[in-house]
């Protein structure tokens, strides 16, 4: 179950910054999950008009989270693999048997 939630209205600049840009909104959802998992209060900001667009997707945290979420991201860096999973669940290149 995903707590964060996808925002597309102007966000105040004294409570949110700006953490990372991530090139779709199923990317942005998942990491802003794993942030949220380790206490980090995070939010999703996207362009994307419907879901499964390819749009430029934000993650902004809480102003007293940023510092840690800055080394939280500097120690775990996220490959394209580990998103997909976050985001689908599934491994990449595994594919099931019909």
């Amino acid at each position: 179950m995903i707590r964060n939630w996808h925002c597309t209205a102007t966000m105040s600049e004294t409570q949110w910054r700006l953490l990372i840009t991530l090139p779709d909104l199923p990317s942005a959802q998942s990491l802003a999950q794993v942030l949220i998992d380790d206490g980090i209060v995070a939010r999703v900001m996207s362009d994307a008009s419907v879901l499964g667009q390819a749009a430029p997707s934000r993650i902004y945290v809480d102003a007293t989270h940023l510092y840690r979420a800055r080394w939280f991201m500097a120690q775990r860096q996220f490959t394209d693999e580990e998103l997909d999973y976050l985001a689908t669940g599934r491994l990449g290149g595994a594919e099931t048997p019909e």
